[in-house]
């Protein structure tokens, strides 16, 4: 499957599913659409084409593309970073067979994290599910299988601070 359609099929599993049942937005006046040069929303492969034309993009030092609104953009053509924000689709490994592991994303600064607010479980099984698509071709499955480690790492370190 080309890296385009399993992107458009992940924005598909998420066309009707937020983490709350409101704006959650509102809650911190939209951060997560706040970006600038050194920050915004990382793109998988493929996704630049497919996002709103409106949205600046940048390249990081790693050559990685990541997109910035103005806080205002068409839904429909959010990137898929936005669409999981602040869940993430870990990879994870159990006697040498995958599966996906859904939960906050350490590197998000969100509201969210805090665990007062009751993320939609419908969210979380509509993540895990972009996870297993995003598995569907090899160049989105090695770009994805490099931020799941990362995050993994990152969840590492956390642990070995807190339990120190």
């Amino acid at each position: 499957m080309k890296n385009e359609n399993v992107i458009k099929t992940c924005y598909s599993i998420l066309r009707n599913v937020t983490p709350l049942s409101f704006d959650c937005g509102k809650i911190c006046n939209g951060k997560c659409c706040e970006g600038d040069n050194k920050t915004g929303m990382l793109l998988f492969p493929g996704e630049e084409k497919l996002i709103d034309p409106d949205m600046t993009i940048y390249k990081n030092e790693n050559g990685d593309s990541f997109a910035v609104c103005n806080g205002v953009c068409d839904r429909n053509k959010r990137p898929l970073a936005c669409r999981i924000y602040p869940l993430f689709p870990v990879i994870k490994n159990q006697h040498d067979a995958e599966y996906i592991e859904v939960d906050f994303d350490i590197r998000a600064a969100c509201p969210l994290l805090s665990g007062d607010f009751d993320v939609s479980r419908a969210f979380f099984k509509k993540v895990k599910r972009v996870g297993k698509y995003l598995l569907l071709n090899e160049e989105t499955a090695e770009f994805y299988r490099g931020l799941s480690d990362e995050i993994t790492e990152y969840n590492e370190l956390k642990n070995i601070f807190e339990n120190s």
